[in-house]
């Protein structure tokens, strides 16, 4: 169970995506502001992981997880050749990933994503249509890329100290 500081952090989160549901930049903003940086520059996707990466502290999802249950802001993210996509890690236990129905194109089929392990829920709202974008803490960090392989590149940043 989060502290006082991760449960601001965790209803920074909500507010965030209720307010933004259909931009994932725009929601991190929200909590970037919301916990302590109300000065911070709104930024695209690809600019706030340029911005980050150069700013930010990188760190291992299983502490930046850490991190988050105490209430820091950690900040998931992939760069994209058009968009990139960022999420904020979500200050609560671990959850099994999947469990979301997806459209199978392949086969022209509902499916049900399953679960891929057990990771840190995740605040992340998208423009796109895939489900597992779309978190109030209820789907994991992996969940928004689902896949092995993608999931694999992202990278995780929280505020220097």
């Amino acid at each position: 169970m989060p502290d006082n500081a991760g449960q601001l952090l965790k209803i920074a989160c909500d507010n965030a995506y209720d307010q933004y549901t259909h931009s994932c930049s725009h929601a991190v903003w929200s909590v970037m502001r919301a916990c302590g940086q109300p000065n911070e520059d709104y930024r695209t996707a690809n600019a706030l992981i340029d911005h980050m990466t150069a700013k930010w502290s990188e760190v291992t999802l299983s502490d930046g997880h850490a991190l988050a249950m105490e209430g820091s802001v950690v900040v998931a993210g992939l760069k994209g050749t058009e968009h990139g996509h960022v999420i904020v890690v979500y200050p609560a236990a671990t959850i099994e990933s999947g469990g979301y129905q997806f459209l199978y194109k392949k086969k022209n089929t509902m499916m049900t994503m399953r679960s891929h392990g057990k990771y840190p829920p995740c605040m992340s709202t998208s423009i796109g249509p895939w489900p597992g974008a779309m978190s109030k803490g209820d789907k994991t960090v992996w969940d928004p890329w689902g896949d092995d392989n993608i999931f694999e590149k992202v990278k995780f940043w929280t505020l220097k100290k």
